[in-house]
């Protein structure tokens, strides 16, 4: 009798170690994906399909090379992301580029769009909307990290709040700027240390390592996906408290932050162990030697470096198991198992 349930035991840890493998939750185990750039073709132009994505590789979809004239480059990407037939399991990500106007024209950004089936964000967007905010016909949410301009520019994010009606989430200093000219229930302060949830987006803030007031980092989570965004920090010892893998970072790699380096992103990389990352407000050479300290480390994490307004679409994530699942799975698995056992309809044998 003790040796049936033993063996009962071992069969039912033997099917939840197929079901609950690391491949279930994305990239995980093996070698990472690679990258594939398709130009300007559109996704039902890619050789293969969907099965690309459902293969473990990652499909990067060009909108356009060299601009000519930002404004109209930004607007038709914004329209190509917002276009896009995005599938569920799907998360697109844009990267802004280095297109803010004015004096911060040319510098580093951190600045993101980031779309699933249900929700649109932006992360810093910084000034890089300023002229094209007709572009954009649904935002959720707007993260700020900190008030520096190439992170956060408060006629900008004015406008393109009212154009979306979106929330704003931003640190104290940031949303001292904004008093007044986004609606109240629209705005919403974040502090270090602090979780909150907004219209099914969960925020974690931490302190970042910065030469200004309150500066800021995050991991959002929404439509089963964690994505931390690293602002242009140092590293910061709390983020070896993050407990659960994130499924995507952008890490700063250096300039022109006084804080930020390649070797720092690497350290926010090892705290938070994506299965993603990508690398932002840094030179191109910061970039590559950001991305050869990943590929030495061993750590089981596909580094993509970005081009300005590509879409990058990651492998197709699982999005994670929840307590109730889990549970559910388990009394469902062993009660089947039982019944089997007790009809003779499985013989297990040790």
């Amino acid at each position: 009798m003790k040796s049936k349930i033993i063996c009962t035991i071992l069969f039912s840890v033997l099917i939840f170690s197929i079901i609950l493998t690391p491949q279930s939750f994305g990239y995980g185990g093996g070698e990472p994906p690679s990258t594939k750039v398709c130009g300007d073709k559109l996704c039902s132009e890619i050789p293969g399909g969907r099965d690309a994505w459902e293969n473990k590789e990652s499909v990067t979809i060009t909108i356009e090379n060299e601009p000519e004239i930002i404004s109209t480059e930004v607007s038709d990407a914004t329209t190509d992301l917002l276009n896009y037939d995005i599938q569920s399991g799907e998360l697109a990500i844009m990267w802004l580029g280095n297109h803010q106007k004015g004096s911060l024209e040319g510098y580093a950004s951190a600045g993101f769009l980031l779309r699933t089936t249900n929700y649109t964000i932006a992360i810093d967007p910084s000034s890089l909307f300023l002229d094209d905010v007709d572009s954009l016909d649904r935002l959720d949410a707007i993260f700020i990290t900190h008030d520096h301009g190439d992170h956060f520019d408060p006629e900008s994010t004015i406008a393109m709040q009212a154009k979306t009606g979106s929330f704003v989430i931003a640190d104290p200093t940031s949303v001292s700027m904004l008093i007044d000219k986004i609606p109240e229930d629209k705005l919403i302060q974040i502090e270090a240390n602090e979780q909150m949830t907004i219209s099914g987006i969960t925020v974690d803030a931490f302190a970042a390592e910065h030469p200004t007031e309150t500066p800021l980092l995050y991991v959002i989570e929404f439509d089963g996906y964690r994505i931390f965004h690293g602002s242009d920090s140092g590293f910061v010892e709390d983020l070896k408290n993050i407990e659960s893998r994130v499924h995507v970072a952008m890490v700063p790699v250096g300039d022109p932050s006084p804080t930020a380096s390649p070797q720092v992103a690497f350290e926010m990389t090892q705290a938070t162990n994506p299965y993603v990352v990508i690398p932002m407000h840094g030179s191109p050479q910061q970039m590559e030697e950001f991305s050869n300290l990943v590929e030495g480390s061993g750590l089981e994490t596909t580094v993509t470096i970005p081009s300005p307004l590509e879409i990058i679409i990651p492998t197709k994530v699982v999005p994670e198991f929840g307590l109730l699942a889990v549970i559910m799975l388990s009394a469902g698995m062993g009660m089947v198992i039982y019944l089997l056992r007790q009809k003779s309809l499985i013989q297990i044998k040790c």
